[in-house]
């Protein structure tokens, strides 16, 4: 099979972006794929070092139990986040019980691979989107949605009819990424924006020190990772303002348990 939209650098590591809805079968199937062709000196996944240890301890978190580690405010934000998800899971008929980052992991580990981590952690995730919403949210959100005419509506959710299966790229998604950006930018802001950065600045010092990287992440974050590398390697300022940034590489188990994606 082709390789998902490879990006090719001219440093001494490539990076190989492989864009997924998290729980669909189709792309869990691309992702094995993917990695077992590529044959990568390392998997990266879109997911944190806490996501990532809970994942190993076999310890599936919920809403509550993220309470003493998280600020109030923050782990509301990521139950609301975690309701809608299981929403969107229900609506498309997928499997809440499977993900695109299991598969990279599992496969990782049968190829004797190791994971780098390259999300941002969830704690500022979650604090940074707490932190810009509030009580004006929702009145904002409907004077936004009132101010869209039917065809601009129409066409922001152009995706919906675009069978899950057939998302190969970021382009797929991007109607649903304005309509994020449209309704709520300061969520788009940081779910989406600031992420990828993030993961970009994490993928550009492993492609610095030489690693060739199959990256799995979110579909919604194929577009602004590609720019953001593309910036970054073009860019020398650039390279000095990632000089500091570290990357967690993990040795993965050979036995993985379910966890939810953000």
């Amino acid at each position: 099979m082709a390789v998902e939209r490879a990006t090719e650098m001219t440093a001494t590591g490539t990076i190989t972006l492989v864009p997924s809805v998290h729980f669909s079968a189709a792309h869990r199937r691309r992702v094995r794929e993917t990695i077992r062709e590529t044959e990568p000196d390392l998997i990266a996944v879109e997911l944190d070092e806490t996501r990532f240890d809970r994942l190993e301890q076999h310890d599936r978190p919920v809403p509550g139990e993220l309470a003493p580690e998280l600020p109030v405010p923050a782990a509301a934000a990521y139950a609301t986040l975690q309701a809608i998800q299981r929403t969107v899971v229900r609506l498309y008929g997928l499997d809440p019980e499977q993900t695109d980052m299991e598969a990279a992991i599992e496969t990782a580990a049968e190829l004797d691979r190791q994971v780098a981590l390259i999300d941002e952690p969830i704690s500022e995730t979650m604090t940074a989107i707490a932190n810009r919403l509030g009580p004006e949210t929702l009145p904002k959100v409907m004077v936004r949605t009132w101010a869209m005419g039917p065809e601009e509506y129409a066409n922001q959710f152009e995706m919906v009819s675009l069978p899950l299966q057939d998302v190969r790229s970021g382009d797929d998604v991007q109607p649903a990424i304005d309509h994020l950006r449209h309704l709520l930018p300061e969520v788009a802001n940081v779910l989406i924006d600031r992420r990828d950065r993030a993961m970009a600045e994490r993928l550009h010092v492993l492609r610095q020190e030489g690693y060739d990287v199959v990256a799995v992440i979110g579909a919604g974050h194929h577009n602004g990772i590609e720019r953001a590398l593309a910036d970054l390697e073009s860019n020398a300022a650039g390279i000095d303002d990632v000089s500091t940034t570290t990357v967690p590489i993990r040795v993965p188990a050979r036995s993985v348990t379910r966890i939810p994606i953000q």
